[in-house]
């Protein structure tokens, strides 16, 4: 930061404040012109975050946030979708240590093995493993074939 000034403590706080408010803070903080309050103000608080905390913001983060804010629904959906598509009554079959385990998927959120309905296959998976594993990975399913369209 260019200056030494008062950083809002919150984001309402920094919402409240004024055009010309912001643009001071937006100026201390960034090069480029401030082209458009509300598209602006997550990066600015990212940057103020960064500067309470003595961290530094890169370039390409603000780009992206950039693209966020433009369709942040779009981005939502896309951080939630699933990468494998698995109907319900689906099973899945796995062999590990000579021992096979067979999961039947019974809905979106919910994968019954030996009478016990786990959250995700994740969850599942460790419960097997006994250790940290990813669920999909340990069940085969991160090969194009299970992708979604």
């Amino acid at each position: 930061m260019k200056r030494k000034c008062y950083l809002p403590k919150s984001y309402e706080e920094l919402k409240g404040l004024s055009p010309k408010e912001l643009r001071f803070y937006w100026n201390a903080f960034y090069i480029y012109p401030l082209k458009g309050v509300k598209a602006k103000l997550r990066p600015l608080w990212y940057a103020i975050q960064c500067e309470l905390g003595r961290c530094k913001l890169q370039e390409k983060y603000i780009t992206r946030l950039d693209r966020y804010a433009g369709n942040p629904d779009k981005y939502i959906e896309h951080a939630h979708k699933k990468r494998y598509a698995l109907s319900v009554g689906t099973i899945l079959t796995k062999t590990y240590k000579g021992r096979t385990y067979q999961v039947t998927v019974k809905g979106e959120n919910a994968y019954e093995w030996e009478g016990k309905t786990y959250p995700n296959l994740t969850a599942l998976a460790e419960k097997i493993v006994r250790s940290h594993v990813s669920g999909p990975k340990f069940f085969g399913l991160t090969g194009k074939k299970y992708a979604q369209n």
